[in-house]
């Protein structure tokens, strides 16, 4: 009954599996083709303004706010940040790095990764030729972007969690990583070539406007917008998240996770799946057009045999584009 996939030691494989990159990754094989700085991109997270590296900080040259330098990782949390969400996401962080997982998971572990070797693939086959600056929102322990820094784009990974990000640098080579708050993005406005933004925005349900209007903010005019997210609409989602009152289905969720499933991840209050109807109007609302949604073919969080129920129905675009456990959608700018 929850949205954050509770086969937790299942992301750990997804996220660090590279399963679209095939070559052997050398940060020395291909260097930056361009001269930028990762100072040039940043805001402060409290004022806006623009950051200054001095040493091992970065300076707010507005509100003169200092933040930290961790092994090459600005630390940019707004002075409101809420301290307990971060220990919730540092949890979840914790349970990805088990590797192991039994044989009942394999079939889901293959969804997963089908599902984001779909979504990488929409990416590449849809942006520009390098250089181009990239940033991925709530990164996670995603090595995804190592395709598109070995072909000589400008790729920020963003998260809210600074140990998966210090693993990124470490075990794959991420050249440009900031942590922070989703709430408060430490981007300067218009900067941005391209954002991903991967099952982020379900945890930020109530707050939906202003988040893809900060989104659209960040995009230079020529930019996208590569979003995918949980699926109010999903197939074998829509009863509870649709038909059933939100504070009803929160109530019998929680329940279910604490009295049947003993589950160690339950899904957070805030977190609900998101209505991808409703996301292109707010998308067209803030100032995005030429609003795109793509098939999916995987369907992550189900048995097998509920799979191909969903693959008998998802030779229908309407349902492989609406009605996947994930919608997957490329939004431009408008005029």
């Amino acid at each position: 009954m929850g949205y954050r996939f509770p086969l937790v030691r299942i992301l750990r494989c997804v996220f660090s599996d590279g399963f679209i990159y095939h070559s052997v990754h050398d940060s020395s094989v291909m260097p930056d083709k361009h001269q930028l700085d990762l100072e040039s991109l940043l805001a402060c997270p409290d004022c806006g303004s623009d950051m200054v590296k001095v040493r091992d900080e970065m300076k707010c040259a507005g509100c003169k706010n200092v933040f930290e330098i961790r092994d090459g990782i600005p630390i940019l949390f707004p002075a409101d940040f809420d301290n307990s969400h971060l220990r919730e996401e540092e949890t979840l962080a914790e349970m990805m790095k088990i590797p192991e997982i039994s044989a009942k998971e394999r079939f889901y572990l293959g969804q997963w990764r089908q599902s984001k070797k779909e979504f990488w693939s929409v990416v590449a086959q849809n942006i520009g030729p390098a250089p181009k600056i990239m940033v991925n929102i709530g990164c996670g322990r995603d090595d995804s972007f190592r395709q598109f820094q070995d072909l000589g784009h400008f790729i920020v990974n963003f998260d809210i969690v600074y140990e998966m990000l210090d693993s990124l640098k470490l075990e794959y080579g991420a050249r440009y990583c900031v942590a922070g708050d989703v709430k408060s993005l430490p981007f300067r406005k218009g900067t941005c070539d391209y954002l991903i933004c991967i099952d982020l925005i379900h945890h930020e349900s109530e707050r939906l406007q202003q988040l893809l209007k900060r989104f659209r903010e960040l995009l230079k005019p020529s930019g996208a917008l590569f979003l995918e997210d949980a699926n109010a609409w999903g197939m074998f989602q829509f009863p509870k998240s649709v038909l059933m009152p939100r504070s009803v289905h929160r109530s019998l969720r929680s329940f279910y996770h604490n009295s049947f499933k003993h589950s160690e991840q339950r899904p957070a209050d805030y977190e609900f799946p998101t209505n991808p109807f409703k996301v292109r109007r707010i998308l067209e609302q803030v100032g995005f057009s030429k609003i795109v949604f793509f098939d999916n073919h995987a369907y992550p969080n189900c048995h097998e045999r509920a799979y191909k129920f969903y693959e008998f129905f998802g030779s229908s675009e309407r349902i492989a584009k609406f009605h996947n456990y994930h919608y997957m959608l490329m939004a431009r700018p408008g005029e």
